[in-house]
């Protein structure tokens, strides 16, 4: 087989492929067969027609595509073989040329490339913080005011009561074009002094400070100020002139927080185990948002000294999957894509190109460096591991909404497919951090690991052995969905 190999910038294969004159003919033959054979042609029997009449009847451009097509679809995969390339997938017939010799230009992608830095050379401390008394007490408090109990009184309102209001606000001095009224008549419920401070308060931090001294069915009028940087853009640096009218103020009969509060909210034997299990919760989530920013930071350090090399159509695919997460997002706030732009002034194709793609590049280079280490460390998990977790996954999926949805799209195999890699690639993943916090951190030791592998030989899977057959599975999905 001839042909010339030129790579090409985008990480993709420019494929020349030479075939013999005679090769091309005898391909127009099969051509002339195979839609002889297809069709009815008056005065032959199916697949005895000649060129000629083929030819007449259906045109030589349906001729030579249909030859085309056929040499192509046989000459391909050994092309791919010969050439020594490993395409991420599809290539395409660029161009032709059936002169003396005939050519066929083939694109091929390839599969993405990852020369990764010395990412055992990065030092990054881990220094997650403990769950201060502050935060717990704050829970425990809220718990407390959804236990309480609202009794109406007649007096001015005082810290801690929980009263109605009803706001209008307008903009003292819009825009060209713009509507000054922001509210009109909108109910509000409040508990005084319960506002945290920070700019996200409705309608501002402070707000219900105005409301202390004041009697129900009062009124009040009072201006503010917006900061430049507040979370409501259109009134950012603007004043804004707000009538409120009380509509109820009742105080609050708060529980006692003791042994009978804390079984009041199931679970919990005494104050103490209640106070144990939020401090437990709240350093859970703490924990989750430092690893968050920890590996995230940890993996931009290793994507900046590595090279990372994919074609076109590896990127595209993972921007339209992360396309589609983000209208999965939106369909779980009763909205869509184009209600979203239109809500937010935003052009599809700019709104892509600006947000989803510069994600999408984001979230390929940091799995695609993972894989690399994952590789490279020879990360294994045990095979009771997987089977437990497996297991578990399944039996939450089984109890979302979501569970019925996917019954309908994927067979009960294809499913426990699904199911199973997503398992195993999040385990792995897992483990490939947990091994990365020890290199750079420097409590990683090379020897003491190679001890555990020996020890658990028998008994575990290399991610890879696992995982081998990912690109499979994934053809087999899409099938499914389709």
């Amino acid at each position: 087989m001839k042909f010339k190999k030129e790579y090409q910038d985008d990480h993709q294969v420019k494929i020349t492929l030479e075939v013999e004159p005679s090769q091309l003919s005898e391909y127009r033959l099969r051509a002339v067969r195979k839609i002889s054979s297809q069709t009815k042609i008056a005065g032959f029997r199916p697949g005895k027609a000649p060129l000629d009449v083929v030819k007449r009847l259906y045109g030589n451009q349906t001729l030579e595509e249909e030859a085309q097509d056929l040499l192509v679809h046989d000459l391909y995969p050994t092309l791919i073989e010969e050439a020594k390339i490993k395409p991420s997938g599809p290539g395409r017939l660029e161009k032709t040329n059936v002169s003396d010799p005939p050519k066929f230009v083939f694109i091929i992608p390839l599969e993405p490339e990852v020369k990764l830095g010395d990412y055992h050379a990065i030092r990054l401390a881990y220094t997650p913080e403990k769950v201060k008394d502050y935060d717990i007490e704050k829970v425990l408090h809220r718990l407390q005011l959804n236990l309480s109990t609202a009794e109406p009184v007649e007096r001015e309102i005082r810290n801690g009561d929980l009263v109605e209001v009803k706001i209008t606000a307008t903009v003292l001095k819009p825009s060209q074009g713009e509507n000054a009224e922001v509210l009109k008549d909108s109910p509000l419920q409040i508990i005084i002094g319960e506002n945290e401070s920070g700019g996200d308060q409705f309608p501002f931090a402070g707000f219900d400070i105005q409301l202390i001294g004041l009697i129900n069915e009062e009124e009040k009028q009072f201006k503010h100020k917006y900061p430049k940087d507040s979370i409501y853009e259109k009134l950012q640096g603007k004043d804004v002139e707000f009538s409120i009218k009380v509509q109820s103020v009742r105080t609050l009969k708060k529980p006692e927080m003791n042994d009978e509060f804390s079984k009041s909210l199931g679970g919990y034997e005494n104050f103490q185990g209640l106070r144990e299990s939020v401090q437990k919760e709240l350093q859970q989530s703490k924990d989750r948002e430092y690893d968050d920013k920890f590996f995230q930071e940890l993996f931009d350090k290793i994507i900046k000294v590595s090279t990372i090399k994919y074609p076109p159509q590896v990127l595209k695919d993972e921007t339209d999957r992360v396309l589609h997460n983000f209208e999965h997002s939106l369909s779980n706030q009763n909205l869509d894509l184009t209600t979203y732009l239109k809500l937010n002034k935003l052009e599809q194709v700019k709104f892509i190109e600006e947000e989803i793609k510069p994600e999408a590049i984001h979230q390929l280079e940091q799995t695609l460096v993972l894989e690399e280490i994952r590789n490279l460390e020879k990360i294994e998990l045990e095979k009771g591991e997987l089977q437990k977790e497996y297991s578990q996954s399944f039996s939450e999926l089984q109890s979302t909404q979501d569970f019925q949805r996917l019954r309908r799209q994927f067979s009960t195999k294809g499913l426990a497919n699904r199911v199973l890699l997503q398992t195993a690639t999040r385990l792995v993943n897992k483990r490939v951090e947990l091994r990365l916090k020890d290199i750079v951190t420097g409590n990683y030791s090379s020897k003491q690991d190679k001890s555990k592998k020996d020890a658990k030989k028998e008994t575990s899977l290399t991610a890879k052995t696992i995982l081998k057959k990912k690109k499979e599975q994934i053809l087999i999905l899409k099938k499914g969905k389709k």
